[in-house]
């Protein structure tokens, strides 16, 4: 697998890596996506990489997990190459690359979905979490009739695979050890329904997870393409990762 790797033009320390990975139903989308946030957060003083992973339907459920879990065993096996602090990696996604950053902020300790991609024995798990408008539970009726989620999980019916959906559900593996969480979603989504975020935000509540959810009255789907609201999921993404990746200062552009 490719990704596009962003880095701040002077580096004189180890600083924290970001791992974005995009949206798209699991089945489209690139790491072309995220090239405005590479830019920006390489300029904030971070190691960026937008990853590409494996998609439904020619490549089922945990196919694209492996490859992102992969992705963060590289990140971290490659730290003194690419000056990255192998104890600071936070990772973001939207829609269907939320949900793939919530399974390797919350399914670290699951060993059937770290894969075989490379990089055995060093540990995919992160500091941070960022989730888009991600879903969270595929077991609900509204996610296990989506004709996306179906092709997903290879085509197969709840009836035919709960344990399928179970694993392949971040909130699932969700325990008071997991990292940070920032969650955006708004509540008008037709996509990924407001209450796929309640139930995560209702889940880290209940066992201490540090978390914050930015819940938006009155945006749908893919809000942050919207200026007025990218602008603030700059500034409180910026302010969630210096507290939890410990950004000394920004650098100089």
């Amino acid at each position: 697998m490719k990704l596009n790797l962003y880095s701040p033009k002077r580096i004189d320390r180890a600083v924290p890596g970001l791992i974005f990975i995009h949206g798209g139903g699991w089945s489209s989308g690139s790491r072309d996506d995220y090239h405005f946030y590479g830019v920006k957060f390489a300029e904030r003083g971070y190691v960026v990489a937008s990853v590409s992973y494996r998609l439904a339907p020619n490549h089922p459920f945990p196919a694209a997990v492996h490859d992102v879990k992969c992705a963060v065993r590289w990140m971290r096996s490659s730290a003194a190459k690419l000056h990255v602090n192998p104890d600071r990696i936070g990772v973001v996604g939207g829609s269907a690359g939320g949900h793939l950053a919530m399974m390797i902020g919350y399914s670290s300790d699951v060993h059937e979905l770290e894969g075989t991609g490379g990089h055995a024995g060093i540990s995919s798990r992160v500091n941070a979490v960022v989730n888009f408008y991600g879903p969270t539970d595929l077991t609900t009726p509204f996610a296990a009739n989506n004709k996306t989620v179906i092709n997903f999980i290879g085509g197969k019916k709840i009836d035919d695979a709960r344990n399928q959906f179970e694993l392949a559900s971040p909130i699932t593996h969700v325990t008071k050890d997991d990292p940070p969480t920032l969650i955006f979603h708004g509540t008008i989504d037709d996509i990924v329904p407001i209450a796929q975020a309640d139930l995560l935000a209702k889940k880290l509540e209940s066992l201490g997870v540090p978390h914050r959810y930015d819940r938006l009255k009155g945006w749908p789907h893919g809000l942050d393409l919207a200026e007025v609201v990218n602008r603030r999921c700059l500034r409180l993404m910026t302010g969630f990762l210096q507290k939890h990746l410990q950004v000394a200062k920004d650098p100089e552009p």
